[in-house]
């Protein structure tokens, strides 16, 4: 009796032990469903547990739409639960999928590839590599070279003032056949004082730089109007040449009115078209035009801008592989050119130095971009 008495109080105490692990099995079980996101659907009852179908708007079991309060309420435990961790996982992908080339092309079409993002296009320097159109060569380019006072081993006080004023016009070709109809070489007379190595010799479709216009003024200088005699030794200017001649004003007006004739200017002296200024060095605009205008309160025309030193390292050096030295002469015959006339002619110079440029060329250099300029307050800028 007592074996059977203490055998029914075994089984009860068993019993008792799986009534209390079931009652913490459901307890866990609703408190694991509280824990975790989940809905429930209207319909079918369907309950949707876990993060990823917390955001689904349909039941999965019958496809019924889910209700605005549900909705609702899921949202707002995404809002309260989701971890640091989680939300610096989404922000990463979203970064990434921000980052993706809006013009690329969708996904599928890569396979196994990364579609490639902005950063893979536009590279370091901000150019969009391999996309962009390369920059377009210039219509024209007009070579100057100008001659002023000066006197051996001194400054000239209070500025330097320009005796002669030339330029020498030249047009560029990229090779094209639509280039190749607008060559000028037949359609207006060519200046006689163009030598035969820089005029239009056929109309080919090569890449070419033509010279076909000439401009070239002798000035009077007003502050120091007697030449010195090293001077008029260097430049072979006499002092009977800048009398009779127009003061810089004057040729100013007369420069700008060339320019206008062939298109690049208006009537302001604003730059038209694609174009620039080319100098063997920066004292003929930046240093002796600029200067001698502001001393004497006359306005620089605005096409004086921008200009290309033809002596810098982004231009003779990266295009030749050596230094411009020498002078002028020795680096026109180091390219193959035959120098003409008497050095330190402002023409002669000017007309020699375009040799250069169309050497440059015809090696396929192309002339793109400025190398130097004048900001609004008439400082120089640029490389140096």
């Amino acid at each position: 009796k007592d074996k059977d008495q203490n055998t029914s109080h075994e089984s009860k105490k068993t019993n008792n032990a799986d009534r209390v692990e079931e009652k913490c099995s459901k307890i866990s079980q609703k408190i694991e469903q509280v824990s975790s996101p989940s809905w429930t659907c209207s319909v079918c009852t369907f309950i949707h547990v876990g993060e990823s179908k917390v955001e689904f708007l349909a039941c999965k079991l019958c496809g019924t739409a889910r209700t605005s309060a549900t909705i609702a309420k899921s949202q707002k435990y995404i809002s309260t639960t989701i971890t640091a961790a989680t939300r610096m996982k989404r922000k990463q992908a979203m970064t990434v999928t921000s980052n993706a080339c809006p013009t690329s092309l969708p996904s599928s079409s890569w396979s196994c590839l990364r579609a490639p993002t902005k950063k893979d296009i536009q590279g370091p320097c901000k150019r969009r590599k391999g996309f962009d159109q390369p920059p377009s060569l210039m219509d024209f380019l007009v070579v100057l070279d100008f001659e002023w006072t000066a006197d051996d081993k001194q400054k000239m006080e209070p500025v330097s003032e320009i005796t002669q004023f030339p330029s020498v016009l030249m047009q560029l070709t990229n090779g094209s056949s639509a280039a190749a109809d607008r060559i000028i070489c037949n359609s207006l007379p060519v200046d006689d004082r163009i030598p035969p190595d820089l005029k239009c010799q056929s109309k080919s479709s090569k890449i070419d730089a033509i010279c076909f216009s000439v401009f070239d003024s002798y000035v009077r200088p007003t502050l120091n109007p007697k030449l010195t005699m090293f001077s008029i030794e260097l430049t072979g200017i006499t002092q009977n040449t800048v009398d009779s001649a127009p003061t810089i004003d004057t040729v100013l007006i007369q420069y700008v009115h060339w320019l206008r004739s062939h298109g690049l200017v208006d009537e302001k002296g604003n730059r038209v078209g694609n174009w620039a200024f080319v100098t063997w060095g920066d004292c003929d605009i930046m240093t002796t035009l600029r200067l001698e205008l502001l001393y004497k309160s006359i306005n620089l025309p605005p096409c004086f801008n921008r200009w290309i030193n033809l002596k810098d390292d982004a231009i003779f050096r990266r295009h030749y592989r050596r230094e411009p030295r020498g002078g002028l002469q020795a680096c026109v015959e180091s390219v193959g050119a035959t120098w003409e006339g008497r050095a330190h002619n402002g023409l002669v110079d000017s007309i020699n130095t375009a040799k250069i440029v169309r050497n440059m060329v015809q090696a396929g250099f192309r002339f793109v971009r400025y190398t130097r300029g004048l900001n609004r307050n008439g400082t120089p800028f640029g490389t140096t």
